[in-house]
């Protein structure tokens, strides 16, 4: 018994009263009950890196690497050889416990920089940072992609989901085409060099619809990612399904059909208002030619849309069904061609 419950012993045997001795010795062994932090260690902080085309050795342009730790000096002003002992690499020694952020550059021999990678480690012991140093201000990301459910998959792949290919485009840019799977194994497709920042991209899956024609629109996705250099990050994307309408129209004044020259209608304003949400899919309206129908609408989500057609005589509404639009209804995986019949919009003139 130690002193301290010795002395509670003896004062109880003094007591005139009952009392109960409790032995909180263990209190504050160190034991989950304590919330006594986790143990922290110094360590050494090995940085490794690499380049789009490879290694060092395939960098011939590249003199020396410098490492920026703000708060830390390092050695020989933290340039290093890109290649050390064999490694493209460097050990930098005995770093506190803490989190820190740095910056690699790759230095060409007019000491430009060529390469640049960024990041953030945390010391708790020994510590690895693999950096993928890219050109200066320059980055790309890892684009991947899935697909809802279906009938037979909660995660189908790209047979099950009946798409032969995917055609991508970024910023506004080219359209490019890609190979479906490559887009759903090893952390997706790798995109262009792109400056750092965010990037808007837009994704349509091609398949045979349910009119059994291929090449068809059955799937798209759009979204944003963000790129940083050295710092490649993957993102996925989810389709979902679409199908499309295709309309003509006709000028009737009164009983009498017009061409387009014969009403003076120079242009046509087309939109369409998901029923489902009550909005209209384009605020200013689509513009066409008036000569150039039918129209397709190829990447619409199945439901019923309300189709409103203006023809315009200048700034002038001079035909249109605003007052009783058409309703058309939209199937998932069923596409329109101009070989089909196009639903018929009646317009009437308005003046």
């Amino acid at each position: 018994m130690n002193a301290r419950i010795l002395a509670a012993f003896l004062l109880c045997l003094t007591s005139t009263t009952g009392c109960i001795i409790v032995d909180h010795d263990d209190d504050d062994d160190g034991g989950p009950c304590c919330n006594t932090p986790a143990p922290t260690y110094p360590g050494d902080v090995t940085f490794l890196w690499t380049f789009a085309n490879g290694r060092c050795a395939d960098e011939p342009d590249v003199k020396s690497i410098k490492i920026t730790i703000p708060g830390e000096t390092l050695h020989n002003g933290g340039v290093y050889a890109c290649n050390t002992a064999g490694v493209d690499g460097i050990v930098l020694h005995d770093f506190a416990p803490a989190t820190y952020s740095y910056n690699i550059q790759a230095i060409s021999y007019s000491n430009e920089t060529l390469y640049e990678g960024s990041g953030t480690f945390t010391v708790n012991g020994d510590v690895r940072v693999n950096v993928d140093l890219t050109p200066d201000g320059m980055s790309y990301a890892l684009v991947g992609w899935a697909f809802p459910p279906t009938t037979t998959s909660q995660n189908p792949s790209c047979g099950q989901a009946g798409v032969d290919y995917i055609k991508a485009q970024i910023d506004s840019g080219e359209w490019v085409t890609l190979n479906c799977a490559d887009g759903m194994t090893n952390g997706g497709v790798e995109t262009p060099w792109l400056q750092d920042g965010s990037h808007g991209i837009y994704l349509i899956a091609y398949g045979r619809d349910l009119g059994g024609r291929s090449d068809m629109p059955l799937y798209t996705s759009q979204g944003t990612f963000v790129t940083s250099a050295g710092s490649p990050r993957s993102e996925t994307f989810r389709f979902f399904a679409v199908g499309g309408l295709s309309v003509r129209w006709e000028l009737w004044d009164g009983n009498t059909r017009k061409t387009c020259s014969e009403a003076g209608v120079t242009g046509m304003l087309i939109n369409l208002k998901d029923r489902t949400t009550g909005e209209f899919l384009y605020p200013d309206g689509d513009p066409q030619a008036c000569t150039g129908a039918p129209i397709l609408y190829q990447y619409l989500k199945p439901g019923q849309y309300e189709v409103h057609i203006r023809a315009m005589k200048g700034s002038t509404i001079a035909y249109s069904n605003e007052v009783l639009p058409d309703v058309l209804t939209v199937e998932a995986f069923r596409q329109k061609t101009t070989a089909d019949n196009s639903h018929t919009v009646d317009l009437v003139r308005q003046y």
